[in-house]
């Protein structure tokens, strides 16, 4: 009794956090990229696993035909989602490196082939041996083809590590680890619990592995544009709103930057071009600010730069930068068409009265003036 008490609060405790990263990452006013839903179905697959792996436990030896038909039905349905958790895994991880749905429609029908055989095997061992037995106290013992399981599990692992390795490039170190390490946890804590039962580590391995996840990546999400990686309109209204009210002896310089004749690029070249050069853009702004700076996406094709500078010719500095990074830019000829900015931008000190829509508002207008002279 006190190692299911233990197990309990050790369960409870894993779903406080997997409510918590829930709670974080859904939101009812908002769209969602197909990763952020995976990784949100894997979060609500790893809380019903938790709370059936608990009934497991409360049912496991109880008398009576009600116990054991409940027992049945709970290890048939825990075992037909186990692989399906490690399914979830692996198109998250797909997605995230290729961003692409159509790639995963093509692969998903192969895919499932191992989870509708799992499910099949998970209901017939009602009548027979093979994931699991209930012996005449209604006491749970393993099948004698559980390995099937473990080894249906254990192809997807595979694959979602081998897609990791072949693709490592194609990530950052950060990236690499977090997906890497997402599928490493859980695995140890299944190898304790296959060679001992008592050894119930699964779950809270792959919790600790979903908060790591969303600690790392998911919660970057949040805070930056899916499209060029720079923070977002979202995470811009929040800094400025704690810059405004934090500035100290320093000028605070915001840039607002347009991307000239956008609509003409989509036009002629086509929306993915259009993408390209928002995401060339975003490289050059890296290139120009330093690692300090904010630099995000405003919406369509505007930027927006925040940063702290000493003086104005420091901001007149930067500004020189970009303009000769976007010259460079040019003359290697990557692309059909020429990048090409408009800019507004101002100074505030301290003693300037200043709000987040001010600040905003001045440098959207100045960068409109200087549009309209170029008309």
């Amino acid at each position: 009794m006190n190692l299911i008490i233990q197990y309990l609060v050790l369960n409870c405790y894993a779903l406080i956090i997997l409510l918590f990263v829930f709670r974080n990452v859904y939101r009812q006013d908002r769209q969602y990229y197909p990763d952020q839903r995976l990784f949100l179905s894997i979060i609500c697959s790893v809380g019903v696993m938790i709370i059936l792996d608990t009934l497991m436990w409360l049912f496991d030896g109880r008398p009576g035909l009600t116990y054991r038909f409940l027992s049945m039905a709970v290890m048939v349905i825990y075992n037909s989602l186990n692989p399906i958790i490690c399914l979830l895994w692996f198109l998250y991880v797909d997605f995230y490196i290729y961003g692409s749905w159509p790639h995963i429609q093509k692969l998903l029908p192969y895919l499932l082939i191992p989870i509708a055989l799992n499910f099949i095997l998970s209901f017939i061992s009602i009548f027979g041996n093979i994931y699991f037995v209930f012996d005449g106290y209604n006491a749970y013992h393993r099948g004698k083809y559980v390995i099937i399981l473990l080894v249906i599990c254990i192809i997807y692992v595979l694959i979602t590590c081998l897609l990791l390795f072949v693709n490592r490039k194609r990530l950052n170190d950060k990236e690499y680890i977090s997906l890497f390490l997402f599928g490493f946890f859980p695995g140890v804590g299944a190898l304790i619990q296959f060679v001992l039962p008592s050894g119930v580590l699964i779950w809270a391995c792959t919790t600790l592995s979903i908060l790591l996840l969303y600690i790392n990546i998911q919660n970057d999400q949040l805070r930056t544009d899916y499209l060029t990686g720079l923070f977002n309109r979202r995470y811009l209204d929040h800094y400025l709103a704690v810059k405004v009210k934090s500035r100290d002896k320093h000028f605070l310089a915001g840039l607002m930057i347009d991307l000239d004749f956008f609509k003409n690029i989509n036009d002629v070249y086509g929306h993915d071009s259009g993408d390209q050069a928002l995401r060339y853009v975003a490289k050059i702004l890296r290139k120009t600010f330093r690692r300090r700076d904010f630099i995000s996406r405003y919406g369509g094709d505007e930027f927006v730069i925040v940063l702290e500078i000493l003086n104005r010719g420091e901001m007149n500095d930067l500004l020189k930068r970009l303009y000769q990074n976007v010259d460079l830019f040019n003359e290697k000829k990557l692309v059909p068409y020429k990048i090409s900015l408009t800019i507004g931008s101002e100074c505030f000190s301290k003693n300037d009265q200043l709000t987040a829509s001010t600040f905003l508002t001045k440098i959207d207008h100045l960068m409109y003036m200087n549009k309209q002279k170029r008309c």
